[in-house]
């Protein structure tokens, strides 16, 4: 079978049916697209392999005049090495040796085979007519010491870094199933915190070395050269070749004023030279499940003992329903909603991936084609994923000039799980209502999921003729009973409102790199000078449409029109860059100097226009021009970066180690006065085996490396126009007759004097090296100290504002820590395996705050100077009192009685911190961190006879939590679900518990809600994250059509072994409240079938 018809064949096999309520949807328009490039990017590699093995026939001829060679692969000892690969130059042609290291390869007479071992140097063997080679050694390889990593604007060998660089194991990546990449680094880098939630779509949080700033602490991710800002979420994990983390300040200065959360370097995958078209097919098919029983919520029986509990102690009368003349809800047979089993359902997810690449002599390409999917586990119309990416690299050397192209598009298209960020609750029947993912847990269970009678259609309403819309029999519940629940209907939330947001993004690429020396006939292999242009463009646009139908949107009545609100959204994003360098590389005798000069320029720019309307007509024409009411917004802002960089590398007999980096910034968010700055860093190593008085030999030891860094770096990722002032228009009273007039005024309090946010961070590490690197570990201890850190002041009242706040470099904050890297190689033996573990510490502490030093508070959380970001603060829990007696006679440390007002025997006693003989605000304290003191991760792969498996895991420890969900199902307080805990409930009868009394509402300004001790939880935990078992078939099974089958099965989300109780120990908390996890997607169990094709 031709490649080309292989191509089109498994085009075929993986093609996307597209349904026809999709067409109907216009939905196919993006499609087409796509499919249109598959089709250029096909045609072009086509051509591309017919112009490019014009010798095929030539081939096939000589096969005529083949002779088979058999041979047996050895190490230096003598014994044989199984899976060793045999590989016919230039050809796909090849095989692996078995288990005694035999082989056997028709070949030409005049081949030459390339011969490779993972953990061996790879060496060619001319045949010369032989039909017998015997035995043919293989030397071992340093592991790793030559490797070349990418820093930067350069590479450098890992042997000569000074600064802390993790470089991820491209191999192990690609074996293990990730749709993020992002959370290709979890658990595999220390120092790295990533935490997520299961949303599909949803961008992890990643922290280098913990929180540097009260803005953004994502980092800088770098592809093919190329800066792409804070996220990736649009490119597939598939297109990764390498991957490394800049954490310390001399390893990122070289980009200055956008790593001061660090930089993340990625380099996709490129074609090879002299390699016939390979096409390799990856795809896997998963099913995604959330765990049920985390939370063990009532049941109707058990929820009407709740509520007669609690009546009964407010001295109330029980619901009608409840009491002992009516069954209604006491009896389960009648009405007993499993809300969890009404709010989840088995997910889907899949990708395939398709990627074809080769090269001639002075050029390579590299294609690739993604689709991924991943339908949500909640009912309804969403969160659901889809994205298509497709990429074309390609190099060219013409001369003295190495061209290289990269071109990638994505398509995206998510559903938004419901309003559920701060300022978009979908409205209860008074105020706002709880996330869909808490509404799931703590609706009622005596509420049906679908009544026509009580849901929407109520005695509330006096007529319904004003609304239209098929009601599908959900809506905002009341019914005499129950009264009026700040709870809206899931099911309802999920399935009619509309939330989607459609990202397209393109990103051109190219670079040229001048050998200049060669440009002029000279050519020194001791001495190298180049330029490099670099150009990139990149345009991302996103359409969002929300709709809230009436019936979503509540008021007192809740049924009006005029709450029904539509919202479409087009935001457009451009970057353009140019970057010009000069790179020196020479040697004199033992020193090597490496420099590197440029000039970089980015602009930026941002559009966004929305549209809103309100009471629309009719629910099948949902555009804003349609509303009754409309409304817009426009904005628009533009940034520019201007930069000068330079570095020295300096290398004596690979020995000493010297490099100093500088960066001069220049930004559009700061003034003229304050928006230049230089940003500069030196590091240092030494080579301590390469002594001559170093008494372990070479073989034991063949790495020890001390070094250390200091650097600084900037963040300017502030904002557009904080210097500036801002013009805002509307409708303003003026003094003249008290009326309204549409004009502009400024609407901010400006601050001339905003600067960057700097970050100095000190480095002191070791790197050692056994048994030819088959042993490796790495040591880091850091400190780094961000200072002028943006935070909101408060105006003061004398400067004529109320509730104003003006953004000040008004903040400083500290991290320090350790971090360990330990791994062992075993690639010389039958089973191969691979063994990795790391672990780092984090102490985070905030040492200026604001002008005055006042904390921040923010729920339950406290930012205070001399502690963690967003630690927790309330009260002490002193037990629960057990009689009236115990309340008048509790007396606090010095003595004194102690006065806690509307306290019951049953009820939760706090302690008198302040012994003022008082409960009050004051009694309140630090109650711990949601920081991590710890973060650890171990990594295993394993391969034997075609079968390989992988297990990752990941930790940590000594931090707090809070669950939003938790907290609340142990309210004592109301008539949402409650947990079962609360049917241990303290009674006159029932002392023995810790479990305080409940009661329909509470009587007194200390209840037993206020938060103390009672709701955090210890969140340490180790979860086991993927497990993955895969074979290997015989390449000869398949009679040289394809060249690699494997097949695998994965697991994902496997075990968590943890005290907390609550969905995602590992769920992403905000900046200033780290700890608290408010109704986080629950991230599902994942089972994935998947295999790899190689043709």
């Amino acid at each position: 079978m031709k490649r080309a018809q292989i191509i089109f064949t498994l085009l075929k096999m993986i093609t996307v049916r597209v349904p026809y309520d999709t067409i109907i949807n216009k939905k196919f328009n993006r499609m087409k697209y796509l499919y249109l490039i598959l089709l250029g990017l096909l045609t072009f590699t086509t051509a591309t392999y017919a112009k490019g093995n014009h010798n095929a026939d030539q081939v096939s001829m000589a096969q005529q005049d083949n002779i088979t060679v058999k041979g047996t692969i050895v190490d230096e000892s003598g014994e044989p090495l199984p899976g060793a690969t045999i590989q016919q130059q230039g050809t796909t042609n090849g095989t692996i040796t078995d288990i005694d290291g035999n082989f056997s390869l028709s070949v030409p007479a005049d081949a030459t085979l390339s011969i490779s071992f993972i953990g061996y140097k790879s060496i060619e063997v001319a045949i010369d007519g032989k039909t017998t080679l015997g035995n043919i050694a293989l030397l071992p390889d340093m592991i790793g010491l030559d490797q070349v990593v990418v820093v930067g604007y350069g590479t450098q060998r890992k042997v000569d870094l000074t600064g802390s660089v993790a470089v991820v194991d491209a191999e192990e990546m690609k074996k293990v199933s990730n749709s993020n990449i992002s959370t290709m680094l979890q658990g595999k880098v220390s120092g790295v915190q990533i935490t997520s939630d299961g949303q599909p779509g949803a961008d992890p949080t990643v922290r280098i070395r913990g929180i540097g700033s009260f803005g953004s602490t994502a980092p800088l991710y770098v592809v093919d050269g190329v800066p792409m800002g804070t996220t990736i979420r649009d490119f597939s994990p598939n297109d990764i070749e390498t991957l490394q983390v800049l954490k310390d300040a001399s390893a990122a200065a070289i980009y200055g004023s956008r790593a001061a959360n660090g930089v993340v370097i990625i380099t996709t995958k490129q074609g090879k030279k002299n390699q016939p078209m390979k096409i390799d097919y990856k795809g896997y098919v998963g099913i995604d499940q959330v765990e049920e029983g985390v939370y063990n919520v009532m049941d109707a029986y058990q929820y009407s003992e709740y509520i007669n509990m609690a009546f009964g102690n407010s001295d109330m009368d029980v619901p009608a329903g409840y009491n002992t003349t009516s069954s209604k809800y006491v009896d389960p047979a009648q009405v007993n909603t499993d809300w969890f089993e009404e709010a989840f359902k088995t997910g889907i997810r899949q990708n395939h991936n398709v990627n074809i690449s080769g090269g001639g002599e002075n050029n390579t390409y590299n294609i690739a084609l993604d689709y991924y999917k991943q339908e949500g586990t909640m009912e309804g119309a969403g969160p659901n994923f889809e994205r298509y990416t497709a990429r074309v690299n390609n190099t060219m050397d013409v001369k003295f000039v190495k061209i290289k192209t990269n071109l990638v598009y994505s398509h995206s298209d998510q559903d938004n799980m419901a309003l559920s960020n701060a300022n978009e609750y979908v409205q209860g029947l008074y105020g706002a209502q709880y996330p869909v993912m808490a509404s799931a847990l703590l609706t009622p269970p005596s509420i049906k999921a679908y009544d026509e009678s009580t849901w929407v259609l109520d005695d509330k309403i006096s007529s319904a003729s004003e609304y239209s819309y098929d009601s599908y029999g959900y809506g905002t519940y009341y019914d005499d009973v129950h009264g009026d629940l700040r709870v809206t209907n899931l099911l309802l939330t999920n399935n009619l409102l509309e939330r989607n947001t459609v990202v397209d993004r393109v990103v051109a690429s190219g670079s040229a790199n001048v050998d200049l020396i060669d440009m002029v006939g000279e050519v020194n292999e001791n001495h190298k000078l180049s330029y490099n242009l670099n150009l990139s463009y990149s345009k991302t646009t996103a359409k969002d449409f929300t709709f809230v139908p009436a019936f979503i949107q509540s008021t007192t009545n809740y049924l009006s029109k005029s709450n029904e609100k539509l919202t479409q959204g087009y935001r457009s994003f451009s970057d353009a860059l140019i970057e010009n360098t000069l790179t020196y590389d020479g040697t004199f005798g033992r020193h090597h100097v490496n420099m590197l000069a440029g000039q970089t320029f980015q602009r930026e720019l941002f559009h966004t226009l929305t549209g809103t309307g309100v009471n629309m007509p009719e629910p099948y024409f949902l555009q804003v021009g349609n509303a009754q009411e409309t409304s817009g917004y426009t904005q628009e802002t533009e940034h520019v970066l201007a930069s000068y960089i330079g570095r020295v590398n300096y290398n004596y007999d690979d020995k000493y180690l010297l490099s100093a980096t500088v960066r001069r910034d220049g930004s559009s968010r700061l003034s003229s006065d304050d928006r230049w700055d230089w940003f500069p860093s030196v590091s240092a190593g030494w080579r301590i085996e390469r002594e001559n008085f170093f008494p372990v030999d070479e073989s034991i030891i063949n790495l020890l490396k001390v070094r250390g860094s200091y650097g600084e770096l900037g963040n300017e990722n502030i904002g557009e126009y904080q210097y500036m002032d801002i013009m805002a228009r509307g409708d303003y009273t003026y003094s003249f007759n008290n009326d309204k007039v549409t004009g502009s005024a400024i609407s901010n309090y400006v601050n001339t004097a905003i600067r960057w946010e700097k970050k100095k961070t000190v480095d002191v590490g070791l790197d050692l090296g056994m048994f030819n690197n088959q042993l490796e570990f790495t040591f880091d201890w850091y400190k780094s100290t961000s200072e002028d850190l943006l935070y909101s002041v408060a105006v003061p009242a004398n400067a004529g504002a109320t509730n104003a706040t003006v953004t000040m470099n008004a903040a400083t904050m500290e991290n320090s820590g350790l971090e360990f890297l330990a791994a062992y190689h075993n690639r010389q033996h039958a089973v191969k395996f691979d063994l990795s573990a790391n672990l780092s510490t984090l102490s985070n502490k905030v040492t200026k705050l604001g002008v005055s030093g006042e904390p921040r508070t923010d729920g339950y959380s406290r930012t205070e100077v001399g502690r963690e970001v967003g630690s927790f603060y309330g009260y002490v829990y002193e037990g629960i009192f057990q009689s009236q007696e115990e309340i008048d006679t509790r007396v606090n440390s010095e003595g004194g009685y102690i006065n806690q007002p509307g306290a019951q025997p049953g009820d939760v006693a706090y302690a008198d911190l302040n012994n003022d003989g008082e409960i009050t605000n004051e009694d309140q304290t630090y109650l711990g961190s949601g920081l991590p003191d710890i973060n650890f991760g171990f990594n295993a792969r394993a391969e034997w006879n075609g079968f390989d498996l992988s297990i990752s895991t990941h930790g940590a420890a000594g931090f707090k939590a809070v669950d939003f969900v938790g907290v609340t199902l142990s309210s004592s307080y109301g008539m949402l679900n409650k947990t079962t805990d609360l049917l241990n409930a303290w009674t006159p009868e029932n002392t023995n518990t810790n479990v305080p009394r409940v009661a329909y509402k509470s009587t007194g300004s200390i209840t037993n809600d206020m938060f103390s001790q009672r709701f955090i939880q210890d969140a340490s935990y180790l979860k086991i994250a993927n497990i993955e078992l895969g074979y290997n078939f015989p390449d000869q099974w398949f009679g040289g059509y394809i060249q690699n089958v494997r097949m695998y099965v994965s697991a994902q989300n496997i075990a968590t072994i943890t005290k907390y109780e609550g969905y995602n120990v590992d769920f992403a908390g905000g900046t200033f409240t780290p700890g608290y996890n408010y109704a986080s997607y629950p991230t599902p169990q994942t089972v994935m079938f998947g295999v790899h094709l190689s043709f």
